[in-house]
């Protein structure tokens, strides 16, 4: 028997690799988009120089698939914690003070982000209500506003959660980032 053998390392809790999942889906539904938007663009571009025609819906259709996009990604960056940080005085604190000063930062980005997304909910609501749709796909309006709802959303339950994790594992696990 050797005494030099590896232990494998603990699962991950169901909750984080349900939110690898999420990450995962939302990276490749970003992926998918920024390859329609090329083709959209390349197919009206191509059209309005060889045949002197534009899909007077392309340009729309563009921004509500970069929208989808956008948001789409947020959630991606928010779970894979790639989002800008300035951390240099975060790293000189006790691993106790980080993890303190870490569960108020999240506490925070939960508040202002929830904030922000009742109003874009109430956005919908009033698009909904009032059957606002598009100029040139005349789509209801409130279809490409409910990603960025949702996309908001999303990213404060994803912050929660692994801001909960967080203290939920040892502080020696913990690497200093929610």
């Amino acid at each position: 028997m050797n005494d030099t053998a590896q232990t494998a390392p603990a699962p991950k809790p169901q909750i984080e690799r349900f939110g690898d999942k999420l990450s995962y889906i939302c990276n490749f539904a970003a992926a998918i988009g920024l390859i329609a938007i090329t083709i959209v663009n390349g197919i009206n571009v191509s059209a309005r120089y060889f045949f002197d025609f534009a899909f007077p819906w392309a340009e729309e259709l563009m921004q509500f698939i970069m929208i989808a996009m956008i948001f789409a990604g947020c959630v991606t960056i928010t779970w894979r914690q790639l989002h800008i940080r300035i951390d240099l005085l975060l790293e000189s604190f006790s691993p106790k003070l980080r993890r303190i000063v870490n569960g108020a930062v999240a506490l925070v980005s939960i508040a202002a982000i929830l904030y922000i997304d009742q109003a874009s909910f109430s956005i919908v609501e009033k698009l909904y209500q009032f059957e606002q749709a598009s100029l040139a796909l005349e789509i209801p309006l409130w279809i490409p506003q409910i990603f960025v709802a949702g996309g908001l959303l999303m990213m404060a339950v994803l912050i929660f959660v692994r801001t909960a994790l967080s203290f939920l594992r040892s502080p020696s696990a913990d690497q200093g980032h929610i």
